[in-house]
Order: structure tokens, then sequence, then C-alpha cells
């Protein structure tokens, strides 16, 4: 029976499922749809590209346990956990800045990689096709048609959006939503903890650290290397991206692997006068090939479900990575997805109580990142001139009226 006839009775267990995109989001969203009872292809467009990717990212601490409980992340993966973020400033006399304030933040420090093998590997490969590209998603009666690499792959009871802030799919879901640029970007990388360490080093190193300046701040952490025993120093570091950096002179990705060596003179130069010298040694030591700019994106969407179509991670709402959500929101689209279809026998309920679920929170997200984005880099402080009251009331607008799964419980 073909997917087509299968979603004329419209029922959820035994459908086949399309989902666009293979990362985080995709193999997410194909774990929580097959628990549902569903037959789902996982449309991946890179070949083999998702494996090593080494950037570390932070979860809530708050959420770790009731992820491993739900089975989206796995109960092996190492992982490190800090309380707090401390803030630093240059000051001209510390090699390590001096220390601002200390904020409540208690996170666990992973890595992209371990976090997207730990739910590739619950994927059949032979429900996850890498080298496909869909090139467009059309509505046909009940169901969707899905066009891969300029090809029809055939018709799907539903299909899942978990592309990327480039999503195919949110423009049939949602056409009024924009992706807009927000002046700013965020310069990533990072190295095996031990490259250059010889002689001293700093016990901070050790921490999660924020080093503010004007125009920006950088954050660091240590992460699990995800082909090693060992641990990797992350950083990034937001603040201006002239445009020319960006290819072709637009505000778009550069991987790592991509970026220039006039992209990389213009961030030493950033850090040399902006940082002090522990910060800026440790990113010194990222080499050419692991660094990485991304542009900072806002996006609301009126829906993340219309017809057979709805929208996960970054193809729905996104978010700033001020957030510290990005891989969470992701996970947690999934975990609603699979509520839901197991609460509800036919899609049409299912998906409305989605949209119900994840519209709202997603599009807050994007307004808190667009909030934290001026308090830390549009309109931020004068970080040398702040005293202990000016961190505690900068802070504390910073997080007044807002909520997020870091604040302590």
């Amino acid at each position: 029976m073909c997917p087509t006839e299968e979603r004329a009775t419209m029922r959820i267990r035994g459908s086949h499922v399309a989902v666009v995109g293979g990362s985080i989001a995709g193999c997410a969203a194909a774990v929580a749809l097959a628990r549902a009872g569903c037959e789902v292809t996982v449309f991946e467009r890179s070949r083999g590209g998702l494996r090593d990717r080494g950037a570390g990212i932070t979860l809530p601490a708050s959420l770790h346990g009731e992820l491993l409980d739900a089975g989206y992340l796995s109960p092996g993966m190492r992982v490190l956990r800090r309380d707090e973020l401390i803030w630093l400033t240059r000051d001209g006399r510390s090699p390590d800045g001096r220390m601002v304030g200390r904020q409540p933040y208690p996170s666990i420090m992973a890595s992209w990689a371990l976090v997207w093998r730990g739910l590739r590997r619950q994927v059949p490969d032979s429900a996850y096709r890498e080298g496909a590209a869909v090139t467009g998603v059309r509505q046909v009666g009940d169901g969707v048609e899905v066009w891969v690499n300029g090809r029809s792959a055939g018709r799907y009871a539903v299909a899942v959006g978990a592309d990327g802030y480039r999503s195919t799919v949110r423009p049939a879901v949602a056409p009024e939503a924009a992706v807009r640029y927000a002046g700013y970007g965020l310069w990533r990388g990072d190295h095996p903890a031990d490259r250059g360490a010889d002689g001293p080093r700093s016990p901070l190193l050790d921490d999660f650290v924020a080093v503010g300046f004007r125009g920006g701040h950088a954050v660091f952490y240590r992460i699990p290397d995800a082909g090693s025993d060992g641990y990797r120093q992350n950083w990034a570091l937001y603040g201006s991206v002239p445009d020319a950096l960006y290819p072709d002179g637009k505000a778009a990705p550069v991987p790592r692997g991509q970026v220039t060596g006039t992209a990389a003179a213009h961030l030493h130069e950033l850090i040399a006068r902006e940082l002090p010298p522990t910060w800026a040694d440790t990113v010194r030591r990222t080499e050419l090939h692991e660094l990485s700019i991304n542009p900072m994106y806002d996006t609301t969407v009126s829906r993340y479900a219309k017809g057979p179509l709805l929208l996960a991670g970054d193809a729905g709402a996104i978010a700033r990575p001020h957030t510290g959500a990005g891989a969470v929101k992701a996970i947690q689209d999934a975990c609603a997805l699979e509520r839901v279809c197991q609460a509800g026998e036919t899609w049409p309920e299912a998906l409305a109580a989605f949209d119900a679920e994840r519209r709202g929170a997603g599009n807050a997200l994007t307004e808190l990142g667009k909030h934290l984005g001026r308090m830390r880099v549009e309109d931020s402080p004068d970080w040398p001139a702040l005293t202990p009251d000016d961190f505690a009331s900068w802070l504390h607008a910073n997080t007044h009226g807002w909520q997020s799964a870091y604040d302590p419980a």
C-alpha cells in the first residue's frame, strides 16, 4: 500500500513519514515518529558531513536527566557539568582579566557530534538517505509529495521540515516567515585542550567563562572530544563580522574549513584588542580549519504545522545561540511530537496539538535571543567600568521577566 492510500484513514500508526534533514533535529524527529509507530525515511543533503563536527553545545542541567530518561540522549555519553558562568573583562594587569561577577548557570557541556551520533544510532541505516537534497515539497490530497535532487521521491502521509535555517519546508508552512540578519556574527572554534600546554596554565580554563567587551563577548568551556578520550577547548565569540568576510559579501554561514586567512587575520586583530591574554591565546591556538563563522538570524513563525507539513528545530523559529537552546529546542520538538502522536490517533489532531505547543515555545525563544543580543552585543555595557553592583543590575536586566531552562531551580 502506498503512503497516500494509508493517508486516507488519517491514522498515525503505520503511516509513512518523510523527515527533511538528518542532523540533531531530524534524527530526534525520526526517533519520535518511529516510537509512535510510523515508517520513517530521513533525507539528508550531505554525505558523511555530520559525523565529525566538533563544536560544543550546552544543555540545561535541569533537562539533562529528563532527556536521558526519554531516550534522546545516550546514557554513556561523556559530558561535563558546570554550575556557574564566570564573567571577566580585560583590565591590562591580569592575563586572565578582572572578574566582574558570577552568574548561576547550571549547564551540561557536550559535543554536538556525540549528541548527534547517539540519535543517529537509533535510526536504521535503511531509513537514512545521505546525499539526498530535498528540493521541494507539495501537498497532494491529504498527503505530501517530496522531491529529492530534482526528482519525485514519492508521496508520504506527513513531511517534517528539520532542515535548518534555509528550510525548504518552512515557506510551505509559514510563507510569511523571514530570516532576518541581526547585524553581527558568531566566530566559533575548538581544538585539543592540551594543545600548546607547555608551562603554567590558568585554572579558569577548566571553568565556564565569559569575557565581555564593548560590542560583544566570548564564552569558553571544555567539551569531551568526539574522537578520543580527551577533551577539546571550545570557544564562541559574538561580535562584528565585516560583510566582506561572508561569501559574496552577504551574511551566510562560513563552515569549518572555508574560513579564509583574511577572516582569521580580522579575528586575531579583534581578540588582541578586546580579550585578556589567556583567552586571546586560547583562540589563537585554533587552527584555520577549525574555525567557522555564523551570522546571527532571527525568525518567528505563524504556525508549526499546516496540512501534512510540520517544522522542527531551526526550520521553525530561529533563536540566537545566546539562549543556549539550539539542540535542546530540537530535541524538545521531538519529545512533543512523540507525545502528541501517542496521545492521538489521527494526524490532524496530533499536528494541531503540536502546533499549539511548539509555536509559542519557539517564538518565545526567538524573542529571548533578541533581548540577550541587545544586552550583550548591540547595547553592551562598558565592561571595564562595571562595579559588582553594576554587574548585578545588568544581569538582572538580562533575566528579569524571561524564563530559561538554565535558571537555577
